[in-house]
């Protein structure tokens, strides 16, 4: 009788369609900041589900804010700058850990049309706009102080969050030029007011790193497969945007709501990439030391801020591989 029984509820089963069954869930409260190139977050929501895992998604503006929110436990996962490892380190937050990238470059110094400077040194009694804290004005100031550039000489203004403030003050004259990530740069380019600089804020050791996942480290190790199943989502993401621009477009169009000519200008200017830079992590950590960002050197940490495990176990590919040493 018991084996007719399960035979029955076998053959009940095999009739009933795939859909029926659910996949148990983790839910992850999940930041990220709206740019053009987070189209790879932005579309992550598509691929999760299938590894597992629920997002409860927050956007946000500024790398500085997502930190706060990230350290204060308001998310458990969060797409930051590079950058903000070696803060968090220097304020005594060691319950983060980055484990995997996101993307490279994705912000530039743009000056206003007619306004040129083929040095660093060029900059100086120049005005410029930036959002205060933010990577961007961070290495924008650790590149041009080791360039030779004497900051005090260069004047910066205030932008929280760029956008058409910064827009206006570069149409008026009332700046020479703005350090923001995109798509600002991109509308001055369009608008025909700006133009992306020659000087490259991302010319140096750290290659342009810029955005990465960091975890909060105990959720991670209590919630391993829900790492492991977000980070698959990431790697099929960043591939299928990589490998069809024209749909990358649309959801970089459909999230930062620019018009499909500043999304065409800016993509070009940064790259989706989920591998995570050991190396180019502590050149970035000892570089914004030695320009008097940090007040303590936190690259011999480096590595322990980096934890691999969760990206190797998602792809199958080693450590090196993955951008580690």
């Amino acid at each position: 009788m018991l084996r007719l029984l399960v035979a029955v509820i076998a053959a009940v089963a095999g009739l009933m369609p795939a859909s029926t069954f659910v996949v148990a869930q983790e839910n992850v409260r999940f930041i990220y900041p709206v740019q053009i190139h987070t189209a790879s977050m932005a579309a992550l929501p598509e691929y999760v589900g299938k590894y597992g895992v629920k997002l409860e998604v927050t956007q946000m503006r500024r790398y500085a804010d997502i930190q706060l929110a990230l350290t204060t436990n308001q998310a458990d996962v969060a797409v930051l700058g590079y950058i903000n490892l070696g803060l968090m380190e220097e304020k005594g937050f060691h319950n983060q850990k980055a484990v995997a990238g996101v993307f490279l470059g994705g912000q530039s110094l743009t000056l206003r049309r007619g306004v040129t400077a083929k040095t660093w040194k060029d900059l100086e009694g120049k005005s410029l706009g930036t959002a205060p804290n933010s990577y961007a004005e961070l290495l924008f100031k650790s590149t041009a102080k080791l360039a030779g550039a004497d900051l005090s000489k260069i004047k910066t203004i205030s932008f929280a969050s760029g956008g058409p403030p910064a827009q206006a003050a570069l149409r008026a004259g009332e700046i020479d030029g703005f350090v923001l990530w995109e798509p600002n740069n991109a509308d001055a380019a369009v608008a025909g007011i700006g133009d992306y600089s020659t000087l490259d804020i991302g010319d140096n050791p750290t290659r342009h790193i810029n955005g990465a996942i960091v975890v909060n480290a105990e959720f991670a190790a209590k919630h391993r497969n829900a790492i492991v199943g977000l980070l698959r989502a990431v790697v099929e993401s960043t591939n299928a945007l990589n490998a069809d621009p024209a749909r990358y477009a649309a959801i970089a169009q459909r999230e930062t709501g620019s018009s499909a000519d500043v999304v065409k200008m800016a993509i070009p200017h940064g790259t989706l990439d989920y591998k995570l830079y050991q190396k180019e992590t502590g050149a970035l950590l000892k570089m914004i030391y030695e320009a008097g960002i940090t007040k303590v050197d936190t690259s011999p940490a480096a590595a322990q801020m980096l934890d691999y495990s969760y990206l190797m176990e998602a792809t199958g590919k080693s450590k090196q591989e993955l951008g580690g040493e």
